[in-house]
């Protein structure tokens, strides 16, 4: 939390000093997962602790200033990198099972791979500076994210952690990129909002263009792609200008899903045991056993595949939709709010923030503060409900029962009589979690030589009021207890008609179920779900893309 600022967000009309109205002005934006939906944070300084963090792990063996020359199949189902250290003679090679390419948008893996960038190369130019400053002035008119909308010259302030800060300057189709990056350019154009450039300290001036676009495929065999590497976005929507918001994603999603196949977590022991029962506790539907028989095709090969292959499947809607978000078209997609309780799936700030037509920019004014006067509207906003979810369609999810695919909320709860975060509470790897009773009541004997085979915890949600003795359950000796303190869970289960989730270590539900409470208490186990509501190849989608 050191490193990252919790800050509000103000969007105005031109600056706030010259009479500019405030359409959205709020001095802190509301938790979602149980963080602020808006946080800041320096990417230098977060790069510094993630590598002094990796001592933790012998495992991990970090070699800084190489050059990648060249990227290939090696032998025994291998990746090859040849690589030299950056102004030596000496070539080393690397190989690995699975080789995952984070370079950047100019990636060397992918050019490597031969695969295509495709999509749009903005031609908008943005003038980047990134400063370090104590000025009280500057911390005391600057507190928040500022987004200024002025048709002379947009401009936002991102204030950051330890006292850094980032402006960003849309530059007119006549200004020299070089010219603007010069002391006195800069300077005259922090003067013109009020800034005065002798108390900074710049540690950047460059000038960027935008891009939207992503990689054709993203991977060749066992080669991956992420970050930039696999996709650039632009910066309109918090995802910054390097993609590492989206990175991170990929990286979620991606990384847990190898680290189950390295970790051998299924061997013939589990996969190919005498046990031909269904995962599904006493059930033999022909689609429960069809489910199982996936599971089971992960020792040769297939599931594997499937797994792996669902990296882009689960990832590459998302970053297109949040694509379309900043740059889709802006006057249809503003207007949904106010027609339909639910919006569109994105809302084009990127292009609204642009407008430099004076008709377009009284017309965009005045429909924001319109969406401010009605409270519908104004909490859209506000809540910031038209940025995309990442929530998974297709993939390694049961995508056909309602709640799975979604990123599961994280609520505080009260474990050991002690109150955290349920992330906390759950650990890092898959998560069996059911409302008010044994989660293993849903699990055939099969399923649970398998998840036990992943580390797989059990959680047991008990209502606000109960009393867990001291986090021991009253259903199973492996099963830990927390107590829904906010009722979120319990609304999360509810709106669903569920009493069963089955979260991946990256928090999306990868199956969601519910029982008949009244079949349940007289014939325990019996059931998983009601007769009325189908199973359905839960673990693997047969949409999922083979490697």
């Amino acid at each position: 939390d050191e490193h990252v600022t919790k800050v509000g967000y103000q969007l105005y009309t031109e600056q706030k000093r010259k009479g500019g109205l405030a359409l959205v002005d709020l001095d802190k934006m509301k938790e979602e997962y149980g963080y602020s939906k808006l946080g800041y944070f320096f990417q230098p300084t977060v790069e510094a602790v993630l590598r002094k963090n990796l001592k933790r792990y012998p495992c991990v063996q970090l070699y800084l200033g190489y050059e990648v020359l060249n990227v290939g199949e090696g032998t025994g189902g291998t990746v090859g990198v040849r690589a030299k250290y950056v102004g030596g003679l000496k070539e080393e090679v690397w190989t690995a099972r699975y080789l995952l390419g984070c370079d950047g948008g100019r990636s060397i893996v992918r050019r490597k791979l031969r695969l295509r960038y495709v999509g749009l190369a903005e031609m908008e130019r943005w003038l980047v500076l990134d400063v370090h400053t104590k000025d009280e002035k500057i911390a005391r008119e600057w507190p928040h994210f500022t987004y200024v909308f002025d048709g002379r010259r947009p401009f936002l302030h991102v204030p950051l952690p330890e006292n850094f800060r980032r402006f960003e300057f849309l530059l007119q189709d006549h200004e020299d990129a070089e010219e603007m990056t010069k002391l006195q350019s800069v300077a005259r154009i922090l003067d013109s909002i009020g800034i005065d450039s002798s108390k900074l300290e710049f540690c950047r001036r460059i000038v960027y263009k935008f891009h939207s676009r992503q990689v054709e495929r993203w991977n060749v065999g066992q080669s991956f792609l992420l970050g930039d590497a696999a996709h650039c976005l632009p910066p309109f929507r918090g995802q910054g200008s390097t993609g590492m918001c989206s990175g991170i994603r990929d990286a979620a999603n991606l990384c847990w899903k190898i680290a189950m196949v390295l970790g051998s977590c299924l061997t013939s022991s589990v996969v190919d045991s005498d046990d031909k029962s269904s995962p599904v506790s006493r059930t033999t539907s022909a689609e429960n056993l069809s489910m199982w028989d996936d599971i089971k095709s992960m020792q040769s090969g297939t599931g594997v595949d499937r797994l792996i292959g669902s990296y882009e499947l689960e990832r590459s809607p998302h970053v297109q939709q949040m694509i379309n978000h900043a740059l889709g078209k802006p006057v249809p997609s503003l207007l949904f709010p106010l027609l339909f309780r639910r919006g569109p799936s994105y809302v084009a700030y990127g292009m609204t923030t642009k407008y430099r037509n004076p008709v377009a920019i009284f017309i965009r004014n005045v429909l924001f503060r319109v969406m401010m006067l009605v409270p519908r509207t104004r909490a859209y906003l506000e809540d910031d409900k038209g940025k995309p979810s990442p929530n998974i369609t297709s993939g390694f999810v049961d995508d056909r029962s309602f709640g799975s695919g979604e990123l599961f909320v994280n609520p505080p709860v009260v474990k050991n009589a002690k109150k955290i975060l349920l992330d906390k509470a759950v650990g890092s790897g898959f998560t069996a979690l059911a409302w008010n009773t044994n989660p293993k009541h849903y699990i055939g004997t099969a399923m649970q030589l398998l998840l036990r085979r992943i580390g797989c915890s059990y959680i047991t949600v008990l209502p606000r009021g109960s009393k867990a003795d001291e986090g021991v359950s009253y259903f199973s000796e492996e099963s830990v207890c927390v107590i829904d303190e906010g009722e979120e869970l319990k609304s999360w289960f509810t709106s669903r008609k569920a009493e069963f989730v089955l979260l991946r270590p990256d928090r999306s539900v990868c199956i969601c179920a519910r029982v008949a409470s009244f079949l349940f208490r007289l014939f325990p186990g019996l059931f998983l779900v009601t007769p009325t509501v189908r199973w359905r190849r839960a673990v693997f989608s047969s949409q999922s893309s083979v490697i």
